[in-house]
């Protein structure tokens, strides 16, 4: 499979300005990173192979955020220039232009499969997907787009194409967080929103103690953040 992806899918990446090898690809577009990699599937063996291609936008504040572990998921933080999917505010997955059969987006059994495979993943790319990758690298449109997906009712956030593999609330908790660079009505609106939020399953009244916290700290970096504008503007 490595050696069908270097025939068009690595040389698409790399006209894109994408640098890295196989696995992950890194674009710094901005402050943004963009990031592309394949992730094998763990019973690949011989020519028989699934994958999965996963796209992801860094940003500062979402870096800022796990860094400081609010949400005692991630752990410990990524070094600049080795962000992973993982690591993305806005993640995605690559789809075929026509949907399977398979449980899996992409899968091989043959050296012919993998090239074949290779080749169709690079018409997806080329279709827009990989377009829509690095739109999103604009703070403005990354924004306009949470922005969205945040006031989406819980059961239509996926299927604006971005994973929440933690549940729906975490559309709101990266749109608080990508608040936290502008400050000022939105944010304190997106902060009550986190504060306020119930799970739609009435079997859950426990709230994810991450929200509350995710706002009071979009607020204190915020604050922080404007201080520090108005220090470098004197």
């Amino acid at each position: 499979m490595k050696q069908a992806l270097r025939e068009e899918f690595v040389p698409t990446l790399r006209a894109a300005g994408f640098k890295g090898t196989y696995p992950t690809w890194r674009l710094p577009a901005g402050d943004a990173v963009a990031v592309v990699s394949i992730y094998a599937g763990q019973y690949n063996e011989g020519t028989y192979g699934t994958f999965d291609v996963m796209m992801a936008v860094v940003t500062p504040a979402w870096s800022e955020w796990q860094a400081d572990d609010v949400s005692g998921i991630w752990g410990s933080p990524t070094k600049p220039g080795r962000e992973r999917y993982w690591d993305g505010i806005a993640r995605l997955t690559l789809t075929p232009l026509t949907p399977t059969n398979s449980l899996y987006d992409w899968m091989i059994n043959s050296v012919k499969d993998a090239q074949t495979v290779a080749h169709q993943m690079t018409q997806a790319l080329n279709a827009g997907q990989l377009a829509n990758l690095l739109r999103l690298t604009n703070p403005d449109e990354l924004l306009a787009d949470l922005t969205t997906i945040a006031n989406l009712p819980p059961g239509k956030v996926h299927t604006y194409g971005w994973q929440w593999d933690y549940g729906p609330h975490m559309a709101l908790v990266a749109h608080a967080v990508l608040l936290s660079d502008h400050g000022g009505p939105e944010l304190e609106a997106a902060c009550q929103r986190l504060e306020q939020w119930k799970d739609p399953d009435p079997a859950r009244t426990q709230r994810p103690s991450l929200l509350p916290e995710t706002a009071q700290w979009a607020r204190d970096r915020a604050a922080r953040l404007a201080e520090e504008r108005q220090s470098n503007h004197h």
